[in-house]
């Protein structure tokens, strides 16, 4: 390829433009060796980019950044400077290199008046502010920018960041119409950069787990799998996996989703180390839904600081009985993330946590934030995690009354698919019913714990379980010939296996404290344990055997 006729940069341009890599490669080399330009250098840092070799990119793309500003071309360097600010925090998430080069890229481009290289500025800045409302203002002052320099890329990008930020928010259905219709500008050729195209299937994927939109999602896998085929992208094919893993969570395909993060992980440690947290943080949360504490904790050690670690860690100290530690954490991160439609599970998180920390005006004030988002949405994933914080509310100040804000949390979550929440519902539903409809509380338990045993919800399917005992009467016998439990100290012993403190198991059961750790105490007897460790790995036990049967 190197004895073509033809300036070498340019050939090496086309090359890239076609997506061929490694012909690109050969002709900057040619240009480098030749006339070691900026345009060369800065053309070589880009194959080596999409070749995957990402720390000899950053040199030469470096050393074309120093070439542009003595050439005093300063929009190229600034253009550059950009890129580089991006795959700092991406591939090594390194932030503060990052910002060190937004800075240079500001320094650049000011006084180089209105250009295309600022749109660039703008979209880089949206993508790295936390509030919603700062991500879709600076997309849509990128996305000015890229009609009047007529760059199809920079305008359907931005257009893109718009509809996540919109989707975030709450306006599911504009934000997804744009995103569509920029992932239709990619699909149709419109968009031929690979990097804009790129962007672009991560923001629909991004909204689609916002959203929970499973049939979105599967539409669009062929397309995200021919791109990757086409560019060898191996990170947006890891980014585009981690939120499908998240859609497939949601809809209670647990199997199918840890099939997809971890694959997703393992994409990241091949490529954009830096990011890996993203798809680890979602494990380790479904990871504490499965009951598998101890792997939870093992996958968000390091990542603690992470807006992402949130759910986990706020899950985690909820079945350690620490609320308090849980309330904390969600708070700061609401802080930082703001409260639209992408932190509702967040709120329902913290409603749970304001009660077993008993500050029930709190969880109150929570919960109707929460109804007020629903309606504001009209999403009925929200509408049912907020029927369900009330109903937390109203059962924890003492009122039975909670049944019809059950039901109207259960209607919303089948409507949405969200299975696993139907489930906790149907379980919550059960414990309302237990004394005066036991019939009726068998059914809801049972279904709820047909869910909870399909997705090998192990605390759930303990807790399930102990509900179902009382209702029978079962004596929930320890192995080995020890003294039966009453139907109240099975139900106790469900819930210790859940991770409830003493403080938090008297709230549920509406006992005092005293009576709470006397059942604890006579359960550790009866079952010849020494502890509540002991006593819960019965309980798990106990699940499984009931599985079995």
């Amino acid at each position: 390829m190197t004895s073509e006729r033809g300036d070498p940069t340019e050939r090496g341009r086309a090359a890239l433009a076609a997506c061929d890599w490694g012909t690109a490669r050969a002709c900057f080399e040619e240009a480098v060796a030749s006339v070691g330009s900026a345009a060369a250098l800065d053309g070589l840092g880009q194959a080596q980019y999409w070749l995957g070799d990402y720390d000899h990119a950053f040199r030469l793309r470096e050393q074309a950044y120093a070439a542009y500003r003595r050439q005093e071309d300063l929009r190229s360097a600034g253009a550059v400077a950009v890129e580089l600010g991006a795959l700092h925090l991406w591939v090594h998430g390194n932030e503060a290199a990052c910002d060190g080069w937004i800075g240079h890229a500001r320094r650049m481009l000011d006084g180089q008046g209105d250009c295309v290289e600022r749109g660039w500025l703008e979209l880089l800045l949206a993508s790295t502010a936390d509030e919603a409302t700062e991500q879709e203002a600076r997309a849509r002052a990128a996305l000015h920018t890229g009609r009047r320099f007529a760059d199809p890329g920079l305008e359907y990008d931005a257009l893109g960041h718009i509809g996540l930020s919109l989707v975030r928010r709450g306006e599911v259905t504009e934000g997804m119409r744009l995103i569509d219709e920029s992932a239709a500008a990619v699909s149709s050729g419109v968009v031929t950069d690979p990097w804009p195209a790129g962007e672009i299937y991560c923001s629909l994927f991004g909204a689609c787990e916002v959203a929970v939109d499973v049939r979105r999602a599967e539409a669009w896998l062929a397309a995200i799998d021919g791109y990757v085929q086409r560019t060898g992208e191996l990170p947006v094919s890891a980014i585009c996996r981690m939120h499908y893993g998240g859609v497939l969570r949601s809809a209670g395909r647990w199997s199918d989703a840890e099939v997809e993060l971890t694959e997703a992980i393992e994409l990241y440690d091949r490529t954009w180390r830096g990011s890996r947290f993203g798809p680890v943080l979602r494990l380790a949360d479904l990871r504490v839904l499965q009951g598998r504490l101890d792997e939870a904790r093992e996958l968000v050690r390091g990542y603690e600081d992470t807006p992402e670690a949130a759910a986990p860690l706020a899950r985690l100290s909820l079945a350690e009985g620490r609320p308090a530690v849980a309330v904390r954490t969600l708070e700061r991160c609401l802080v930082r993330r703001g409260r639209g439609l992408a932190s509702a599970p967040l709120l329902a998180l913290l409603v749970e946590a304001y009660l077993l920390d008993g500050r029930v005006g709190e969880a109150q004030a929570v919960g109707e934030e929460l109804q007020a988002l629903g309606e504001a949405t009209e999403q009925p994933a929200v509408q049912g995690l907020a029927a369900l914080g009330r109903a937390r509310v109203v059962i924890a100040a003492g009122d039975r009354s909670s049944i019809d804000l059950l039901e109207e949390a259960l209607a919303a979550f089948v409507e949405a698919e969200l299975p696993y929440e139907a489930a906790v519902t149907r379980h919550a539903l059960a414990e309302e019913l237990v004394d005066e409809q036991p019939e009726l509380a068998r059914a809801e338990a049972q279904a709820a714990l047909a869910t909870f045993e399909r997705l090998r919800a192990d605390l759930d399917v303990v807790a399930c379980s102990a509900v179902l005992q009382r209702l029978d009467g079962s004596d929930g016998a320890a192995p080995g010939g020890a003294a039966a439990l009453t139907p109240r100290e099975a139900e106790v012993l469900g819930l210790l296996a859940d991770g409830r403190s003493n403080a938090q198991i008297a709230a549920s059961l509406y006992i005092s404290i005293r009576t709470a750790e006397d059942h604890v105490s006579n359960i550790l007897t009866k079952l010849g344990v020494t502890n509540r460790t002991e006593a819960a790995a019965h309980a798990h036990r106990a699940g499984e055997a009931n599985r079995a049967t």
